[in-house]
């Protein structure tokens, strides 16, 4: 359905698919919805029932972006696949100019989605009286949807924004902030940095108003706001906050999962959030693309250039990856998320990677090196495991940020991310080729097409400005 279409029926969705899905959902609703009668009982107006909403696994935990790792190096697509595929996602793994062709944008409509929810939310929050909104309970159901509010506009900003570059930030088109739930109000694009500022108020608000842990891995804390504090900063090339906010996060846990103890060879190798996999900080996977789904129908398969990049030892070769007999390459078996759908929560892996990163740009060789050698400690065999040591500072930010590739390969859209902001240092610019059906495609550095196409319905009824390509 179309997000204009959603917008018009927002209130009504939100009513009785939040009736449905409470239905289905885990039993910490059960009891609020005993004593709802019919739908107009079930438009939330109390606190039980804003944290019901929040509580939607299906809106705020089974939608995450994933369309920007088609785009990336980390994927290589045989052409009887690529024929197969559906027109997004071959114009996406291709950077067409036209990616959706008049179809719905499933990563705009999701996080959007999300958004509107959370604003649901908040603004429902102002309504209650003010000995309601200064409890506790009302303080961190305001923190939740302010994190959610922000992971929304986090994805979106990573595919249809420039990247973030000071100099330009205050001009560059951002995305519509949407911070009501009015859906008859029309919104701009507004700038890159009006997004970003609007994205840290909301998180360091929600660290203040968070507990430290929460019941659910599908709920935020503190810990997840400073989290996504850190990642935010480490895109916007600002590595003292990237660096002070990630420490943040890992002094509250700096659990790591230990690959050494997984069953690696299984077709299913990681412990469910639920089951026990404490490394993950927040849960939330993405909702599928069938070129790099983790299942046996999966039509990518990892570069070959980038799976050698593994060394023999590391366990993620086994744990990520599968070989597919018929031709001998290797396709993406497992993630965090633990079933078909990938990974794109934040997990403690890639905390200590912007840590690391971090803290080399800042000068802080042995502190990059003491979390580069914690992470690989828990990724090699032990009998492979020796600590990387390099006194050279431009060869332990290579190793970070190759580590950092190997680690998140297939998590949401982190190498799409990665891409875009590296390629500002030509040190590590990358110029990504392709060929299909015996035409070569090329992606230089900084293209213009490192910024998805807006939907032509948003462009039409909302009168928004197309992002070139």
């Amino acid at each position: 359905m179309k997000y204009i279409l959603f917008k018009k029926y927002i209130h009504r969705i939100i009513c009785i698919g939040f009736l449905c899905t409470c239905l289905l959902s885990c039993k910490k609703q059960d009891d609020w919805l005993n004593i709802k009668n019919n739908k107009s009982d079930v438009s939330p107006q109390t606190l039980q029932d804003f944290q019901a909403v929040l509580d939607n696994s299906t809106i705020f935990n089974n939608s995450g972006s994933i369309i920007g790792l088609v785009g990336s190096d980390n994927l290589y697509v045989p052409d009887t696949n690529l024929d197969g595929e559906t027109p997004v996602n071959r114009n996406t793994y291709l950077w067409a100019k036209d990616i959706y062709q008049g179809t719905s944008a499933q990563d705009w409509l999701s996080d959007y989605q999300q958004i509107e929810y959370a604003n649901v939310v908040l603004d429902g929050l102002n309504k209650l009286s003010s000995a309601e909104n200064l409890s506790l309970t009302a303080k961190l159901i305001k923190g939740e949807a302010l994190f959610f509010r922000a992971y929304g506009f986090y994805q979106l900003s990573q595919i249809y924004c420039r990247p973030y570059e000071k100099a330009s930030a205050g001009s560059d088109p951002g995305i519509p902030l949407r911070v009501t739930s009015d859906v008859t109000r029309k919104v701009d694009r507004g700038t890159v940095q009006q997004c970003y500022d609007q994205m840290t108020n909301d998180l360091k608000l929600a660290v203040s108003l968070l507990p430290s842990t929460s019941l659910y891995k599908t709920r935020p804390n503190s810990n997840a706001a400073n989290a996504l504090l850190a990642k935010i900063y480490l895109s916007m090339g600002d590595y003292v906050n990237a660096y002070s906010f990630a420490d943040a996060a890992l002094k509250t846990d700096n659990t790591l999962l230990n690959f050494n103890s997984l069953k690696i060879t299984s077709s299913d190798p990681f412990p469910s959030f639920a089951k026990g996999n404490p490394e993950i900080i927040f849960y939330e996977y993405c909702y599928g693309l069938s070129v790099v789904f983790l299942n046996s129908t999966v039509t990518g398969r990892v570069a070959p250039d980038f799976y050698n990049s593994y060394v023999d030892g590391d366990l993620r070769k086994t744990a990520f990856y599968v070989q597919d007999g018929a031709t001998g390459l290797f396709k993406a078996k497992g993630s965090f998320s633990a079933k078909g759908g990938n990974f794109c929560g934040i997990a403690n892996g890639e905390i200590y990677l912007i840590r690391a990163e971090s803290a080399i740009r800042n000068g802080d060789l042995q502190s990059a090196t003491s979390d580069l050698n914690t992470l690989l400690q828990n990724r090699l065999t032990t009998a492979s495991y020796i600590p990387y040591s390099n006194n050279d500072p431009k060869a332990l930010l290579s190793k970070i940020l190759l580590e950092r590739r190997k680690e998140l390969a297939y998590t949401g859209n982190m190498r799409w991310e990665d891409l875009r902001r590296l390629n500002q240092d030509p040190q590590f610019a990358v110029t990504i080729k392709r060929t299909y059906q015996g035409t070569n495609y090329t992606l230089q550095p900084n293209d213009k097409r490192y910024v998805l196409p807006l939907p032509q319905d948003e462009l039409t009824l909302e009168n928004l400005t197309q992002n070139p390509r």
